[in-house]
């Protein structure tokens, strides 16, 4: 089922008349820059809330920052990871769904983490992050003009 939904779009027949071709793709690569644009904003938003939260787990949670360090590491390792992965699985998919996808799947764990039992254990913010930098990816959106 997931298969199917983040399967590509159908190839488009390709487009002969120059003016239409210039016009068209103009308009395409501001869509593409400006969607991409306010979908990694969103995709940073979530991946970094958690550093505003810690002063207060510190405070009124009792943990130690090094604690939190290690909870906080697992997005950036998740993150790394994901690069290699995620990055060939989103190249394969449809980026108007897969994006969205994640952004949503990152605002559901960003919060579950922002609940009591999110913020339970070391082990368990350490999860989320994990899940939260996983989610993450790279969006590679190539156009290709035929030269004469």
């Amino acid at each position: 089922m997931i298969k199917n939904f983040l399967k590509p779009p159908a190839h488009k027949p390709i487009e002969t008349d120059k003016k239409i071709i210039d016009s068209k793709y103009t308009r395409l690569r501001w869509q593409v820059f400006i969607g991409i644009f306010i979908g990694y904003a969103g995709y940073y938003l979530v991946r970094k809330n958690f550093s505003l939260a810690m002063p207060y787990l510190v405070e009124e949670m009792g943990y130690s920052k090094g604690d939190l360090g290690l909870a906080l590491s697992a997005n950036a390792i998740a993150y790394g990871i994901s690069k290699f992965i995620m990055g060939g699985v989103s190249d394969r998919s449809n980026s108007r769904r897969f994006l969205p996808l994640g952004l949503i799947l990152s605002s559901l764990v960003a919060l579950i983490l922002a609940t009591t039992i999110g913020v339970s254990s070391i082990i368990i913010m350490f999860v989320l992050q994990f899940l939260v930098g996983w989610t993450c990816y790279d969006t590679l959106v190539f156009y290709e003009r035929k030269r004469n």
